[in-house]
């Protein structure tokens, strides 16, 4: 066994582990918080960087406080990052992170980062998660940069609908390779999508009055109980969300990450929105009221159908389904603004070209990741659209997940 050394934590790493220098390598510690001295053990080591793993905490920070959740530490529930941090810091972690990604690009003017964006519950706000089953046929979680599942019983981030259906549903078979669970507040309806080896079906007899699929490995959906979809209310419009498709697991911040889209967008009767990478229709559905015609793109077939339902009352939404570069290219005419929600590799080849050639003036750019920004970035300047502001918005409280807003205008 390698030997303990004595470490400096100096800063925060995107996923959630401090940083700290040794000679000339990063090592990333779990479970450390910025300016803690820290006796830790390397366990994964690279030319450049090497992954430690938390012996004891010399010299604590003093933001450090007590985890709510006794499956959080080393070795155990990998869900949650920043337990031991209050929520403030962890808002200032996210900015700085941010901050120092934006640092190595080349722009035409510094843009500052705004501070993290966030106004919803930091606790029982999860309504979707993906849950694995142990040898002993309960269920839990991947354990911190490992493979192994660490049975789990309470998590303070459930939302108490969440909490009940995985207390409830049990459902011990060996052919189980995964579950994703999600719960319809505003609705009280519950959704289970199983993910099985071989996609094989099991035999299922429940009395919960809840939905059951089996998603196959090329993406299609089986009923195999009830509806595949629960409803929800999101700033006061319903939408169905179908199993399948991609949404976040925290719906009340989802009212955050709009309303920082339309500060950035400032939709107004007589505009023309594009919605590119429109998904289930959040942003179209958000934004029809407030501008004459919403144009929205996604070629993710669930979604597409989601965002057809979610908008089929509005006569001003017209749904184009296909690769955004492909639609886009083909498009005619004239739009004001846009909305571009990529996935985390990125955006399509020309969009923002091709949206520039319509004449869009304001882009909300929806980042999941800040890498898929730092990629896309050369794609917006060589249409000449400018980077004005950026702030990241906090969908994963206790986590290192956030999604970045980003302002171009040309």
């Amino acid at each position: 066994m390698a030997d303990d050394f004595l470490l400096q934590t100096t800063g925060m790493a995107y996923g959630g582990d401090a940083v700290a220098q040794d000679l000339h390598r990063i090592i990333f510690v779990p479970y450390a918080l910025p300016g803690e001295q820290v006796r830790v053990q390397l366990v994964e080591q690279h030319k450049r960087w090497a992954r430690a793993r938390l012996l004891e905490i010399v010299q604590p920070s003093p933001q450090r406080i007590a985890p709510a959740c006794p499956h959080f530490g080393p070795g155990r529930c990998g869900g949650c990052q920043w337990q031991h941090a209050p929520v403030p810091a962890q808002l200032q972690y996210k900015q700085q992170l941010l901050q120092d990604q934006m640092a190595h690009v080349q722009t035409a003017s510094p843009v500052a980062v705004q501070p993290t964006r966030s106004s919803s519950p930091p606790w029982a706000y999860l309504t979707q998660a993906t849950y694995y089953p142990t040898p002993s046929g309960s269920l839990g979680l991947p354990q911190r940069h490992g493979r192994a599942i660490h049975a789990i019983d309470i998590c303070p981030l459930q939302h108490p609908a969440l909490a009940e259906l995985y207390e409830s549903f049990q459902l011990s078979w060996d052919g189980l390779q995964s579950l994703d669970m999600y719960v319809g507040i505003s609705s009280d309806q519950s959704l289970v999508v199983l993910h099985t080896r071989g996609d094989r079906v099991p035999e299922i007899e429940t009395d919960l009055p809840v939905s059951i699929v089996l998603q196959r490995r090329n993406g299609s959906v089986q009923p195999l109980i009830g509806e595949p979809w629960v409803f929800e209310l999101i700033r006061g419009h319903e939408y169905r969300l179908s199993a399948g498709t991609p949404r976040s697991g925290h719906v009340a911040a989802l009212e955050d990450l709009i309303a920082q889209v339309e500060a950035y967008l400032q939709p107004a009767p007589g505009q023309l929105l594009v919605d590119v990478y429109s998904g289930y229709g959040l942003f179209s559905r958000a934004f029809a009221d407030q501008v004459s015609t919403v144009i929205s793109i996604e070629e993710h077939a669930a979604a597409m159908e989601d965002c057809a339902f979610n908008c089929r009352h509005l006569d001003n939404v017209a749904l184009a389904e296909g690769p955004p570069s492909s639609v886009l290219r083909l498009h005619k005419g004239y739009a004001d603004i846009a909305v571009v929600s990529p996935p985390r590799q990125g955006m399509g080849h020309r969009i923002a070209q091709n949206l520039a050639r319509l004449g869009v003036k304001r882009v909300a750019y929806v980042a999941p990741h800040p890498n898929t920004l730092l990629r896309d970035l050369p794609e917006w300047q060589k249409a000449n659209y400018f980077l004005t502001d950026i702030c990241p918005v906090d969908l994963g409280p206790q986590t290192a997940d956030f999604v970045t807003v980003a302002l171009f205008l040309r």
